[in-house]
Protein backbone atom coordinates (compact mmCIF):
# COMPACT_ATOMS: atom_id res chain seq x y z
CA UNK A 1 0.00 0.00 0.00
CA UNK A 2 1.86 3.49 -0.91
CA UNK A 3 1.42 6.21 1.30
CA UNK A 4 0.54 9.43 -0.72
CA UNK A 5 3.03 12.39 -0.93
CA UNK A 6 1.71 15.47 0.86
CA UNK A 7 3.00 19.16 -0.43
CA UNK A 8 3.07 21.89 2.06
CA UNK A 9 2.54 25.02 0.25
CA UNK A 10 6.16 27.49 -0.01
CA UNK A 11 4.36 29.84 1.72
CA UNK A 12 3.74 28.32 4.91
CA UNK A 13 7.01 26.90 4.33
CA UNK A 14 8.40 30.13 4.32
CA UNK A 15 5.88 31.63 7.68
CA UNK A 16 7.71 28.59 9.66
CA UNK A 17 10.98 29.53 8.77
CA UNK A 18 10.65 32.77 9.65
CA UNK A 19 8.61 31.80 12.90
CA UNK A 20 11.47 29.65 14.12
CA UNK A 21 14.17 31.91 13.41
CA UNK A 22 12.22 34.80 15.35
CA UNK A 23 11.49 32.69 18.08
CA UNK A 24 15.11 31.63 18.35
CA UNK A 25 16.36 35.14 18.52
CA UNK A 26 13.75 36.48 20.60
CA UNK A 27 14.94 34.26 23.48
CA UNK A 28 18.52 34.83 23.25
CA UNK A 29 17.98 38.79 22.78
CA UNK A 30 14.74 39.39 24.92
CA UNK A 31 16.61 40.82 27.80
CA UNK A 32 18.51 42.69 25.54
CA UNK A 33 18.49 46.68 25.79
CA UNK A 34 19.33 47.49 22.06
CA UNK A 35 18.64 51.27 22.36
CA UNK A 36 20.66 52.60 25.64
CA UNK A 37 23.58 53.53 24.44
CA UNK A 38 26.59 52.08 26.74
CA UNK A 39 28.64 53.81 29.29
CA UNK A 40 32.25 54.64 29.31
CA UNK A 41 33.31 51.74 31.87
CA UNK A 42 31.51 49.36 29.81
CA UNK A 43 33.17 50.89 26.41
CA UNK A 44 36.57 50.81 28.63
CA UNK A 45 36.26 47.23 29.48
CA UNK A 46 35.24 46.61 25.96
CA UNK A 47 38.60 48.28 24.20
CA UNK A 48 40.75 46.36 26.88
CA UNK A 49 39.17 42.99 25.98
CA UNK A 50 39.67 43.78 22.23
CA UNK A 51 43.09 44.87 22.70
CA UNK A 52 44.35 42.03 24.61
CA UNK A 53 42.87 39.57 22.13
CA UNK A 54 45.86 40.96 19.88
CA UNK A 55 48.93 40.01 19.93
CA UNK A 56 51.87 41.72 21.86
CA UNK A 57 54.92 42.86 20.48
CA UNK A 58 56.57 42.74 23.78
CA UNK A 59 55.09 38.88 24.87
CA UNK A 60 57.58 36.72 24.16
CA UNK A 61 55.51 33.98 24.87
CA UNK A 62 52.86 35.00 21.96
CA UNK A 63 53.14 32.03 19.52
CA UNK A 64 52.58 34.70 16.48
CA UNK A 65 54.91 37.58 17.79
CA UNK A 66 57.69 37.99 16.23
CA UNK A 67 61.11 37.20 18.13
CA UNK A 68 63.27 39.65 19.05
CA UNK A 69 67.05 38.82 18.07
CA UNK A 70 69.49 39.67 20.00
CA UNK A 71 72.94 40.54 17.84
CA UNK A 72 75.59 38.99 20.08
CA UNK A 73 78.12 41.53 21.41
CA UNK A 74 81.67 42.14 19.51
CA UNK A 75 84.07 40.24 20.48
CA UNK A 76 86.60 42.30 22.78
CA UNK A 77 89.74 43.64 20.79
CA UNK A 78 93.17 41.79 21.50
CA UNK A 79 95.00 42.62 24.12
CA UNK A 80 97.81 44.47 22.80
CA UNK A 81 101.39 42.94 21.98
CA UNK A 82 103.54 42.53 24.96
CA UNK A 83 106.34 44.89 23.80
CA UNK A 84 110.07 43.06 23.01
CA UNK A 85 112.46 43.17 26.34
CA UNK A 86 115.41 45.06 24.49
CA UNK A 87 118.23 42.27 24.92
CA UNK A 88 120.69 44.66 24.00
CA UNK A 89 123.93 44.72 21.65
CA UNK A 90 124.63 40.76 22.11
CA UNK A 91 128.23 41.20 19.93
CA UNK A 92 129.82 43.33 22.48
CA UNK A 93 131.56 42.15 26.19
CA UNK A 94 128.70 42.52 28.92
CA UNK A 95 130.29 44.88 31.83
CA UNK A 96 130.23 43.75 35.53
CA UNK A 97 127.05 46.22 35.88
CA UNK A 98 125.19 45.11 33.02
CA UNK A 99 121.33 45.29 32.47
CA UNK A 100 121.18 47.70 35.40
CA UNK A 101 118.92 50.17 33.57
CA UNK A 102 116.64 47.29 33.69
CA UNK A 103 115.90 47.22 37.30
CA UNK A 104 113.30 50.61 37.18
CA UNK A 105 110.83 47.61 35.85
CA UNK A 106 110.77 45.45 39.03
CA UNK A 107 112.51 42.33 39.26
CA UNK A 108 110.11 39.76 37.43
CA UNK A 109 111.24 42.00 34.06
CA UNK A 110 114.52 40.89 35.13
CA UNK A 111 113.81 37.48 35.55
CA UNK A 112 111.79 37.19 32.11
CA UNK A 113 115.24 39.10 30.54
CA UNK A 114 117.48 36.15 32.03
CA UNK A 115 115.49 33.86 31.06
CA UNK A 116 115.03 34.92 27.42
CA UNK A 117 119.18 34.86 27.64
CA UNK A 118 119.24 31.32 29.01
CA UNK A 119 117.43 30.24 25.79
CA UNK A 120 119.25 32.57 23.03
CA UNK A 121 122.35 30.63 24.42
CA UNK A 122 123.67 33.33 26.38
CA UNK A 123 124.69 32.42 29.55
CA UNK A 124 127.32 34.86 30.92
CA UNK A 125 124.68 37.60 30.26
CA UNK A 126 121.87 35.54 31.48
CA UNK A 127 123.79 35.56 35.24
CA UNK A 128 124.29 39.06 34.82
CA UNK A 129 120.77 39.63 34.82
CA UNK A 130 120.34 37.16 37.44
CA UNK A 131 122.45 38.69 39.61
CA UNK A 132 121.14 42.23 39.07
CA UNK A 133 118.02 40.80 40.35
CA UNK A 134 119.61 40.34 43.52
CA UNK A 135 121.82 43.35 43.95
CA UNK A 136 119.80 45.92 41.99
CA UNK A 137 116.08 45.24 42.84
CA UNK A 138 114.31 44.19 46.06
CA UNK A 139 112.49 40.54 44.83
CA UNK A 140 110.36 38.98 47.08
CA UNK A 141 111.21 35.13 48.72
CA UNK A 142 110.02 33.86 45.36
CA UNK A 143 111.93 36.00 42.97
CA UNK A 144 114.82 35.31 45.32
CA UNK A 145 114.86 31.96 45.16
CA UNK A 146 114.77 31.54 41.45
CA UNK A 147 117.68 34.12 41.10
CA UNK A 148 119.92 32.02 43.69
CA UNK A 149 119.21 28.86 41.97
CA UNK A 150 120.12 30.29 38.50
CA UNK A 151 123.11 31.99 39.50
CA UNK A 152 124.30 28.87 41.29
CA UNK A 153 123.65 26.55 38.10
CA UNK A 154 125.51 29.02 35.91
CA UNK A 155 128.50 30.49 37.72
CA UNK A 156 130.48 27.05 37.66
CA UNK A 157 129.60 26.54 33.76
CA UNK A 158 131.46 29.68 33.13
CA UNK A 159 135.22 31.15 33.50
CA UNK A 160 136.18 33.49 36.36
CA UNK A 161 135.24 37.31 35.37
CA UNK A 162 138.82 38.76 35.67
CA UNK A 163 141.23 36.47 34.22
CA UNK A 164 144.04 39.36 35.12
CA UNK A 165 145.57 38.45 38.91
CA UNK A 166 147.25 41.44 38.48
CA UNK A 167 144.13 43.77 38.21
CA UNK A 168 142.37 42.49 41.03
CA UNK A 169 141.31 45.16 44.02
CA UNK A 170 144.00 44.76 46.62
CA UNK A 171 142.28 44.23 50.26
CA UNK A 172 143.54 43.02 53.62
CA UNK A 173 142.05 40.53 55.58
CA UNK A 174 143.19 41.47 59.13
CA UNK A 175 142.57 38.90 62.47
CA UNK A 176 144.04 39.43 65.95
CA UNK A 177 143.92 36.66 68.83
CA UNK A 178 145.47 35.30 71.50
CA UNK A 179 149.44 33.79 70.92
CA UNK A 180 147.47 30.08 71.38
CA UNK A 181 145.83 30.39 68.88
CA UNK A 182 148.15 32.35 66.35
CA UNK A 183 149.52 29.79 64.17
CA UNK A 184 146.12 28.04 63.54
CA UNK A 185 144.37 31.50 63.34
CA UNK A 186 147.31 32.01 60.40
CA UNK A 187 146.50 28.79 58.31
CA UNK A 188 143.32 29.66 58.09
CA UNK A 189 143.06 33.21 57.68
CA UNK A 190 145.43 32.47 54.12
CA UNK A 191 143.07 29.77 53.35
CA UNK A 192 140.12 31.91 53.71
CA UNK A 193 141.68 34.64 51.88
CA UNK A 194 141.64 32.05 48.84
CA UNK A 195 138.43 30.69 49.23
CA UNK A 196 137.07 34.23 49.44
CA UNK A 197 139.12 35.42 45.98
CA UNK A 198 137.42 32.78 44.20
CA UNK A 199 133.75 33.83 45.81
CA UNK A 200 134.94 36.97 44.01
CA UNK A 201 135.49 35.49 40.72
CA UNK A 202 138.79 36.93 40.82
CA UNK A 203 137.27 40.32 41.23
CA UNK A 204 139.48 40.74 44.62
CA UNK A 205 142.93 40.05 46.03
CA UNK A 206 143.57 39.28 49.50
CA UNK A 207 146.70 39.65 51.78
CA UNK A 208 145.93 38.40 54.99
CA UNK A 209 147.63 39.82 58.78
CA UNK A 210 147.69 38.46 62.10
CA UNK A 211 147.60 40.46 65.21
CA UNK A 212 149.16 38.89 68.56
CA UNK A 213 146.77 39.82 71.16
CA UNK A 214 146.88 39.41 74.91
CA UNK A 215 145.92 35.71 76.09
CA UNK A 216 143.92 35.28 78.82
CA UNK A 217 145.92 34.10 81.92
CA UNK A 218 142.88 32.16 82.88
CA UNK A 219 143.34 29.93 79.02
CA UNK A 220 140.05 29.84 79.11
CA UNK A 221 138.06 28.66 76.43
CA UNK A 222 136.04 29.10 73.53
CA UNK A 223 139.22 32.24 72.30
CA UNK A 224 138.24 35.22 71.42
CA UNK A 225 139.26 36.74 67.50
CA UNK A 226 138.53 39.75 66.06
CA UNK A 227 138.27 40.13 62.46
CA UNK A 228 138.14 42.94 59.51
CA UNK A 229 138.88 44.09 56.47
CA UNK A 230 140.76 46.95 55.32
CA UNK A 231 142.33 48.65 52.28
CA UNK A 232 145.41 49.65 51.00
CA UNK A 233 147.26 52.79 52.28
CA UNK A 234 148.66 54.18 55.49
CA UNK A 235 145.49 55.62 56.60
CA UNK A 236 143.23 52.25 55.12
CA UNK A 237 139.49 52.52 54.91
CA UNK A 238 138.37 49.82 57.11
CA UNK A 239 134.97 47.80 57.93
CA UNK A 240 133.90 47.09 61.48
CA UNK A 241 135.49 44.81 63.43
CA UNK A 242 133.60 41.42 64.54
CA UNK A 243 134.50 39.31 67.22
CA UNK A 244 133.57 35.62 67.53
CA UNK A 245 134.65 33.03 69.56
CA UNK A 246 135.99 29.23 69.03
CA UNK A 247 136.31 26.39 71.10
CA UNK A 248 138.63 24.29 67.97
CA UNK A 249 140.97 25.84 65.66
CA UNK A 250 139.25 23.06 62.46
CA UNK A 251 136.22 25.62 63.33
CA UNK A 252 138.19 28.85 62.34
CA UNK A 253 137.37 29.15 58.69
CA UNK A 254 133.52 28.74 59.10
CA UNK A 255 133.52 30.99 61.35
CA UNK A 256 135.64 33.26 59.29
CA UNK A 257 133.25 32.98 56.18
CA UNK A 258 130.25 34.30 58.54
CA UNK A 259 131.97 37.02 59.70
CA UNK A 260 133.17 38.21 56.34
CA UNK A 261 129.54 37.69 55.20
CA UNK A 262 128.36 40.04 57.33
CA UNK A 263 131.58 42.55 57.24
CA UNK A 264 130.58 42.55 53.43
CA UNK A 265 126.87 42.95 53.99
CA UNK A 266 126.41 45.48 56.67
CA UNK A 267 129.00 47.26 54.64
CA UNK A 268 127.06 47.54 51.73
CA UNK A 269 123.76 48.17 53.43
CA UNK A 270 125.65 51.53 55.06
CA UNK A 271 127.75 52.58 52.37
CA UNK A 272 126.38 51.25 48.86
CA UNK A 273 122.73 51.97 47.17
CA UNK A 274 122.92 48.20 46.14
CA UNK A 275 120.73 45.72 47.26
CA UNK A 276 122.64 43.97 50.54
CA UNK A 277 122.28 40.32 50.59
CA UNK A 278 119.87 39.18 53.74
CA UNK A 279 120.94 37.50 56.97
CA UNK A 280 122.88 33.91 57.06
CA UNK A 281 120.02 30.83 57.39
CA UNK A 282 121.03 29.05 60.67
CA UNK A 283 121.76 25.89 57.66
CA UNK A 284 123.85 27.75 55.14
CA UNK A 285 126.97 27.33 54.25
CA UNK A 286 128.68 30.83 54.29
CA UNK A 287 131.01 30.06 51.70
CA UNK A 288 128.24 29.72 49.27
CA UNK A 289 126.46 32.53 50.51
CA UNK A 290 129.60 34.58 49.37
CA UNK A 291 130.11 33.12 46.55
CA UNK A 292 126.21 33.45 44.98
CA UNK A 293 124.61 36.07 47.02
CA UNK A 294 127.33 38.01 47.40
CA UNK A 295 126.90 39.01 43.63
CA UNK A 296 130.73 39.46 41.71
CA UNK A 297 129.23 43.59 41.30
CA UNK A 298 129.13 43.62 45.09
CA UNK A 299 132.61 42.53 45.58
CA UNK A 300 133.79 45.00 43.12
CA UNK A 301 131.64 48.07 44.83
CA UNK A 302 132.48 46.80 47.97
CA UNK A 303 136.03 46.54 47.47
CA UNK A 304 136.17 49.76 45.94
CA UNK A 305 134.71 51.64 48.39
CA UNK A 306 137.66 50.44 50.82
CA UNK A 307 140.31 52.46 48.48
CA UNK A 308 140.87 56.30 49.43
CA UNK A 309 139.88 58.10 46.15
CA UNK A 310 142.91 59.98 44.70
CA UNK A 311 143.83 62.95 45.19
CA UNK A 312 142.97 65.81 43.06
CA UNK A 313 145.69 68.56 42.05
CA UNK A 314 146.44 71.24 44.67
CA UNK A 315 145.77 68.96 47.05
CA UNK A 316 148.14 68.72 49.86
CA UNK A 317 149.50 65.06 51.10
CA UNK A 318 149.12 65.81 54.35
Amino acid sequence: MQRALVRVPIPVVILLVFSLISGIWWRNNRHMDFMTPPTEARLTEIREKIESSFPQADRVEDAISVPVIVPPPPPPPPPPPEPEIDLGNLTSPPDLQHYAEHSSQGPAHLIELAEILEKKGEPQRALLAWERVMDFTKPDAAQATTALAAIKRLRPTLPVWNLKPETAIQLELQASAGKKLTKSLTASLQAAALELESASSGIVKIKTKVTVGKSSSLNKKPTPVALWLNGPGKKPISTEVLSFTVDAPEKLREEIHKSVFVLVSNYLAKSTAYTPPTALDASEISLDALTHRVTRLCWKEFATHLHPLPKKAGESGN
